[in-house]
């Protein structure tokens, strides 16, 4: 009968780990940490066997970083998460959850919220239509973009343009929203 120290072999093997981990390049072991979680015993999880929270997994700033670069690549038309997901790596439904344990709102909610802030800039400009800033923004038509600027903000384009020209409404009052490129 052959008897196994488990023991003994687990922590060797995570000793073994360990050592391995800490021979990456740094953007190496954030990778690693960030794709599997932290290493038991490494610095940057000094609570050894510490669980991941009851919300889910979140992005790491440098995922967030990219997908939001990769969203905001996309902020003329139609958001393609499974682009985004592929770019950092993930399955479409694990990089949306992680987006909305991070930032509170799912990726389309967000993108949605980046196309409305960029076209509420846009109304400063009177040459512009509605119409025409509607498909800068990505917007299929006029009615499909007062929509949704009314069921976010709750109020109209046309009359946040007006409130604008009066001058009893600057455009940060309402829309507090991530600055838009």
């Amino acid at each position: 009968m052959v008897r196994i120290d488990v023991a003994h072999s687990c922590a060797s093997f995570s000793g073994e780990m360990l050592m391995a981990h800490d021979a990456l390049p740094a953007g190496d072991q954030a990778f690693i940490e960030d794709r599997f979680g932290d290493v038991p015993g490494s610095d940057a999880n000094s609570a050894v066997g510490r669980r991941r929270s009851r919300k889910g997994a979140k992005l790491a700033q440098w995922q967030l970083k990219k997908a939001q670069e990769l969203m905001f690549e996309q902020l003329t038309g139609a958001l393609q998460v499974i682009e985004i997901a592929q770019g950092l790596g993930m399955s479409t439904m694990h990089f949306t959850k992680a987006f909305k344990n991070t930032v509170g709102i799912p990726p389309y909610g967000w993108h949605l919220r980046q196309r409305i802030a960029r076209s509420a800039s846009l109304l400063h400009d009177d040459a512009l239509t509605l119409a025409q800033i509607a498909a800068e923004c990505g917007f299929s038509d006029q009615s499909h973009y007062t929509k949704a600027f009314r069921r976010l903000l709750g109020i109209t384009p046309g009359k946040w343009r007006r409130t604008l020209k009066t001058g009893s409404l600057r455009g940060d009052e309402i829309i507090r929203l991530n600055p838009v490129r």
